[in-house]
């Protein structure tokens, strides 16, 4: 009988990397006898037992070969010096001598007959074991480390008293009577409440009012502590699966600083869940959070919860338990720091490794302004996160708008026109002078979204719609900052989005002075612009999703001066969409040969707004036209969570589908492409569940419906569960973090390429240092490439490279291989 304790188990880890072409050597068929080439003996005629343990031996041998030789990637190399100076010290070795043991004990294997099978096997694992032990690697080069060890194990160094009261919110949000939601302690209730302690029951009230609802509750800690670095704070919440859609995250403090920790990610649905229980005639699933503490005295622990945005009133119940604080156990043995010891300006450009050239895809990063050093020499495409929003872009309104009954809105008194806007036009206009004529790009980001929008702009609500959300598409929501609530009919909600398009594109994308440009500055040309950005809702399509796979209406924010543009339409047509509306404008704004076409023979059924302030000469947008317009994008991040991906992908196949009937259709998809902000956390499956993503929008392109995808926002955090534990960039990793860090990026990168024929550009959120939040990028605080750069570049070395992380990453590099079949659900599968 074959035995159950894998040889490769007992090197994993150690030797892991030289392992893997294993399982796939062919066993060579054998003749009775010693063969030429020295295998083991096949049986004569006889047992099965016999034919079958000699087999086993067949494949160890096999194994233990392979582990002698290493992989093609990193074969074994044998020192003949008695220091290793004859061999590269950071990739796999051993000492000539350490091999005799291993030889001998293969020697053995290959004579064996039946009879003797069993010896030669245990003493080859034994020798195999050995050998493996006996692998060196000093984890200088970036592309190979052994398994380091798990490094300072966490304690618990203080824990909330259980004394629990309420406490001044720290979002003023949250209602300072929590809307009548209590708190109390109970039993834990569910069936394995052997050992448990109580547990603290939230019950939470929302009233429909506020921006969310909400309760904070505190504790003092015992012992009051000095947290050092690395340390966490870690807890459970029981919730209902009734709850989907209605929390939106916690936020705690042990000194003085918010420390966030969302729950829109938790599984209702899965039908696998480590943990369920019963309670109050509802099932309930389990969470774990775990979040990077505040270094320094402690003595106090605040919880507050934050119920979602844009909700009914309503009200639930969670349960929280086993709050604690834990720290690296100061006598175990860290784990080194990571060593980053390439300059940016010594290793190879990341743009040579990726660009349209070679049939991949353009690299980028946040930045504008003249281009140099390490945005120079690794990337191509460049975006700023603020200066094109529409807070800056546009800060004064027109005189012309004002409410259903006549009155005018603050702020909006200037002068229509120009004197309306305000461009950041030197900071890309450096980035087209740098450089040669057109080798850096630019990317706009965004004409509109529910955040940064200016305060005459926040205002606008619709005229009929009433505020929340109903469980239909006939309301509207609360974009960021609305204190003032001033009906505005459509009409003129269209003409201030329309003109707000116009201006600021024809601005870079014209010599026209009336858009602020000359013929002396030229075009400024942009590769892609992100027309509209997250405006999926955080959570409610987790909801509806389940519900209708084909859903998406219902799922959108319906930002209050967006949704204005259709009011009581908002269910309807889907050409008198908010979103359909403002992808259109930005065809007309920058229009190809096409839509200049077909704008001058339908003027005459243009609505009026659009004839309004002159955007046009009689009729004609002729001297607007781009040779290549930019890529027309909706831009939105929470994409690796399938039930958003399914949403957006829903959304631009309505409305780009409708697009094709409209009679100012110019041959381009509405929506160009899908950004996908990778504002992501370094998880076991996160490439996998970007890939169904991907594959989606593959399908749109391969319809005609969608022209590519891109990664718009892209950089990764390491939380607290991330092998090594958990970490804020810039501060430095230990080598586990780092490898896995590296990992990750590898396995997107392999995905990216996998993907290449559908992907415009993959953006860094950041130079160096640090991206979005803390995340981590590909070069470090010094502009040394770190283990991100390594993944990024040879994706495939870097994965073999550091097979002891295997486990962790647990079948995401056979599922990101081509050919692996995608489940799409009800649409089918996707297989690239």
């Amino acid at each position: 009988m074959k035995s159950d304790r894998s040889p490769i188990g007992a090197f994993r880890g150690l030797a892991a990397l030289v392992l893997l072409p294993v399982l796939a050597v062919p066993v060579p068929a054998v003749a009775a006898g010693m063969s030429p080439s020295g295998n083991v003996e096949a049986a004569a005629p006889g047992s099965l037992h016999d034919r079958g343990i000699l087999a086993e031996l067949r494949e160890l041998v096999a194994q233990a070969e392979a582990l002698r030789a290493g992989s093609a990637q990193f074969p074994l190399q044998i020192s003949r010096t008695g220091d290793g100076s004859d061999v590269d010290k950071g990739l796999p070795w051993v000492y000539a001598d350490e091999t005799k043991d291993l030889d001998s004990a293969l020697r053995f294997a290959r004579r064996a007959r039946a009879a003797h099978a069993a010896e030669a096997k245990a003493r080859l694992e034994k020798a195999m074991a050995e050998f493996a032990g006996k692998i060196k690697a000093d984890g200088s080069n970036p592309y190979f480390r052994l398994d380091p060890g798990p490094g300072k194990l966490p304690l618990q160094i203080a824990a909330p008293t259980g004394t629990w009261t309420t406490a001044k919110p720290l979002d003023s949000r949250v209602p300072a009577d929590f809307a009548g939601g209590t708190f109390e302690k109970i039993p834990y209730p569910f069936a394995d409440s052997a050992g448990q302690a109580d547990v603290l029951k939230i019950n939470y009230v929302h009233n429909g009012t506020s921006t969310f609802g909400g309760i904070t509750v505190q504790s003092p800690l015992s012992p009051a502590v000095n947290v050092p670095e690395g340390a966490t704070i870690e807890f459970d919440v029981y919730y209902p699966k009734s709850a989907q859609g209605k929390y939106m995250r916690w936020r705690m403090r042990n000194i003085s600083s918010d420390l966030d920790s969302y729950l829109r990610d938790y599984e209702y649905n899965n039908l696998n869940p480590d943990w369920v229980g019963s309670y109050q005639g509802e099932t309930w699933f389990k969470a774990h959070h775990s979040v990077n503490a505040s270094v320094g005295m402690s003595s106090n622990f605040t919880l507050e919860l934050h119920g979602e945005t844009g909700r009914p009133a309503e009200t639930g119940t969670l349960l929280a338990a086993n709050f604690k604080i834990t720290a690296p156990d100061p006598n175990g043995v860290a784990l080194p720091d990571v060593v980053n010891a390439e300059n940016q300006s010594a290793v190879a450009p990341l743009k040579s490794v990726y660009n349209r050239k070679n049939d991949r895809f353009m690299v980028g990063s946040i930045g504008t302004g003249p281009v140099t050093g390490t945005r120079a020499r690794h990337y191509e495409i460049f975006v700023d996160g603020n200066n094109l929003k529409a807070e800056g872009t546009h800060p004064r309104g027109p005189s012309w708008l004002k409410s259903t009954t006549g009155e005018a809105l603050g702020g909006a008194s200037t002068t229509p026109g120009l004197a309306e806007f305000s461009f950041p036009t030197s900071a890309y206009q450096a980035i087209r002078d740098s450089g040669t004529p057109g080798e850096f790009k630019s990317h706009g980001h965004v004409l509109a979204w529910y955040n940064q929008a200016p305060a005459w702009m926040r205002q606008i609500v619709p005229a009929t719609l009433p505020a929340g959300y109903n469980g239909t598409t006939d309301f509207y929501g609360l974009g960021n900052g609305v204190t003032t609530r001033v009906p505005v009919d459509k009409e003129t909600a269209r003409r201030v989005q329309f003109d707000h398009t116009t201006y600021v594109m024809r601005h870079f994308l014209s010599t026209d002075e009336k858009y602020g440009s000359s013929a002396a500055r030229g075009v400024i040309p942009f590769n892609s612009w992100d027309v509209l950005n997250e405006e999926v809702h955080e959570s409610r399509h987790s909801e509806l999703i389940p519900q209708d796979p084909n859903s998406w209406r219902a799922s959108l924010k319906h930002t209050n001066w967006l949704a204005a543009m259709s009011d009581d339409r908002i269910g309807g047509d889907l050409k008198e969409h908010y979103v359909y509306l403002l992808f259109k404008y930005a065809h007309i704004a920058a229009p190809n040969k096409r839509m200049a076409a077909a704008y001058k023979a339908n003027f005459a059924d243009l609505p009026e707004y659009m004839k309004s302030d002159g955007n046009d000469t009689n009729g004609s947008i002729d001297a607007y036209v781009v040779a290549r317009p930019p890529k027309l994008t909706y831009n939105d991040y929470g994409i690796a969570t399938r039930s958003k991906a399914r949403t957006v992908y829903n959304m631009v196949r309505a409305l780009n589908t409708s697009w094709r009937s409209d009679p100012l259709y110019d041959g381009r998809p509405l929506i160009e492409d899908i950004g996908i902000q990778g504002h992501d956390s370094l998880g076991k499956t996160l490439a996998s569940d970007n890939q169904y993503a991907m594959a989606l929008y593959a399908t749109l392109v391969d319809q005609k419906l969608l022209s590519g995808i891109s990664y718009s926002e892209f950089d990764l955090k390491l939380p607290t569960s991330a092998p090594g534990g958990g970490a804020v960039a810039p501060a430095t990793l230990n080598v586990r973090q780092s490898d896995a860090l590296g990992y990750q990026y590898a396995l997107m990168y392999k995905l990216f390429t996998k993907f290449a024929p559908y992907v415009d550009h993959v953006i860094s959120w950041g130079v160096s240092g640090s991206g979005w939040q803390g995340s981590y990028v590909l070069f470090d605080g010094q502009e040394n490439a770190d283990s991100g750069y390594y993944g990024a570049v040879k994706p495939n070395r870097f994965i073999l490279g550091h097979s002891y992380l295997d486990d962790y990453f647990a079948g995401e590099y056979e599922k990101i291989k081509k050919g692996y079949r995608i489940d799409l659900g009800d649409l089918g599968t996707y297989r690239r």
